[in-house]
């Protein structure tokens, strides 16, 4: 299954080609939001990180299904 990922703030990363804001994310089925957040070695522990999926909250056990959109925010950039 394929995720779309949107990096906010610090979370982007820097390539050639610019500043990265968003990737898809190919997953195994059953991958839950904090697999996610781990596999991607983003440089922040789990609980640095908010995270919405479809524009809702989540929490890190939340299964993640095919064509979620996943938004991942430092938690200093919540507001």
């Amino acid at each position: 299954m394929v995720v779309t990922v949107h990096l906010h703030t610090i979370l982007q990363r820097q390539t050639p080609d610019g500043m990265q804001q968003q990737l898809d994310v190919m997953l195994l089925s059953g991958s839950k939001v904090g697999d996610l957040v781990h596999d991607l070695g983003l440089g922040l522990p789990v609980e640095a990180i908010e995270w919405k999926v479809n524009g809702r909250l989540v929490t890190a056990d939340r299964i993640l299904q095919d064509g979620d959109q996943v938004h991942l925010i430092a938690a200093n950039s919540k507001r």
